[in-house]
């Protein structure tokens, strides 16, 4: 589990509060699908295997649209309420940023 500055565990809610306003913008270029895993690549040397969820995360940071209206489009679009995508996203963000594959 990652923690915080004072080791203590990060929340993904408090995490969203300090994101959603962020417009997150995707890095990479999209290379094939196969077997529900989608590769992104950053360079040649560079491919992401990605999860479904992970690739659809990414395809929506467009550098237009906030965290907070990411969360909303999911939530509409897999019709389940926005409380119960929060998490999964702000995972999904970190795991895509940390590889260089999302900034902020």
């Amino acid at each position: 589990m990652e923690t915080g500055g004072d080791n203590q565990p990060v929340n993904p809610l408090e995490e969203y509060e300090g994101l959603k306003e962020v417009k997150p913008k995707r890095n990479g270029v999209f290379l094939a699908e196969e077997n529900e895993k989608f590769y992104v690549a950053l360079s040649e040397e560079k491919v992401y295997e990605l999860s479904a969820l992970a690739y659809y995360v990414w395809l929506l940071c467009d550098g237009e649209h906030t965290v907070k209206e990411i969360a909303e489009k999911i939530s509409n679009d897999v019709k389940i309420d926005v409380g119960e995508v929060i998490e999964p996203l702000v995972m999904s963000l970190k795991s895509l940023q940390g590889a260089g594959l999302v900034t902020f």
